[in-house]
């Protein structure tokens, strides 16, 4: 009896640990898909300085 609670809690321990490890890896890909997205707003914000000196001349 003894045997099969230590190795329930073992199996709830590497369960919580396999949580912790895909609730980080998924904080990881919304940082970077947050990190796209400011690249692609800085590159629409260059493109349109651009425009804007091109019709103020």
């Amino acid at each position: 009896m003894r045997e099969t609670e230590e190795s329930d809690r073992k199996v709830n321990r590497d369960i919580d640990s396999l949580r912790r490890e895909r609730d980080s890896i998924q904080r990881l890909i919304n940082q970077a898909k947050l990190q796209e997205v400011n690249d692609s707003l800085q590159a629409i914000k260059s493109r349109m300085d651009a425009i804007e000196k091109i019709l103020d001349s």
